[in-house]
C-alpha cells in the first residue's frame, strides 16, 4: 500500500535510459514496480527505464471555488455562454487536419489497442456533456479539466510519443500524470467524474484533433 501511495503521489517529467544496451521492457510487461529517492523503476533489474516524478499539483480546493463561483450563474449570461463556446470548440473537429476520428487518431498512432475501450469511454463522457450541457458549475468542471488534459498531454506525453518511447512506459504516465491526479481533484466536488470519465475526455479531444497520438 505504501508503495502504490508513492507511486501516485509522483508525477513523471521525463523517461531517460539508464541501460547503455538501450534494452526493451521484457515482453512489454511493466513489473516489479519500485521507487528510490524521488525516481521509479519500473521492470526487472536489468530494466532499462526509470521516471524522473515531482509531487502532484492536486488542488480539490480550485474545484469547489469553481463550483461555488458558476453554479448560480444564469443560463443566458455571458460568462455560461463564454463557457459553452468554449466545449464546443472540444466537440468540434479541428479544421485541416489529415486523419480524422478517434478511431483513424489510434491507427495512425499505432495504438490499435486501445480503440475499443477508447470508443466506449468517449461515447460515455460524451453523453455526460450532453446531460449537463445546461449546468452551469458542471459544465464549469467540463471545461477546467479537458483544457488541463489538453495542456498536459500535449506538454508532457506527446514528447515521449514522439521519442518512440515504450507504450507500456507511456500508459503509466498517462495513468499518473493525467487521469490519476485530475480524477482526485475533482472527486469532492464531483463524485461521478471517475478516472474512466477523464479518459473519455481525453479520448474525445484525440477524436476531434486536440491530442496526437
Amino acid at each position: 500500500m505504501e508503495k502504490r501511495k508513492l507511486l501516485m503521489e509522483l508525477l513523471a517529467d521525463q523517461v531517460e535510459s539508464i541501460n547503455e544496451k538501450n534494452q526493451t521492457i521484457s515482453e512489454n510487461q511493466i513489473s516489479n514496480v519500485s521507487t528510490d529517492n524521488g525516481d521509479i523503476f519500473i521492470g526487472s533489474k536489468d530494466t532499462q527505464y526509470k521516471l524522473n516524478f515531482e509531487p502532484p499539483q492536486v488542488n480539490p480546493e480550485q474545484i469547489l471555488l469553481l463550483v461555488d463561483r458558476y453554479k448560480n450563474v444564469d443560463c443566458e449570461s455571458k460568462e455560461f455562454i463564454a463557457i459553452k463556446e468554449e466545449l464546443e470548440e472540444y466537440q468540434t473537429p479541428r479544421p485541416g487536419r489529415k486523419i480524422i476520428g478517434l478511431e483513424n487518431k489510434l491507427k495512425a498512432g499505432n495504438r490499435e489497442d486501445l480503440i475499443p475501450t477508447a470508443k466506449e469511454y468517449k461515447k460515455k463522457f460524451a453523453s455526460r456533456l450532453m446531460r449537463y450541457e445546461l449546468c452551469t458549475h458542471t459544465s464549469a468542471i467540463h471545461l477546467n479539466i479537458m483544457g488541463k488534459i489538453e495542456e498536459k498531454f500535449n506538454s508532457t506525453i506527446i514528447p515521449m510519443i514522439e521519442s518512440k518511447t515504450d507504450q507500456n512506459v507511456i500508459d503509466l504516465a498517462i495513468s499518473k500524470l493525467i487521469i490519476e491526479p485530475l480524477a482526485d481533484e475533482v472527486s469532492a466536488a464531483d463524485p461521478t467524474l471517475t478516472p474512466k470519465q477523464v479518459r473519455g475526455m481525453m479520448y474525445l479531444l484525440t477524436g476531434n484533433c486536440f491530442l496526437q497520438w
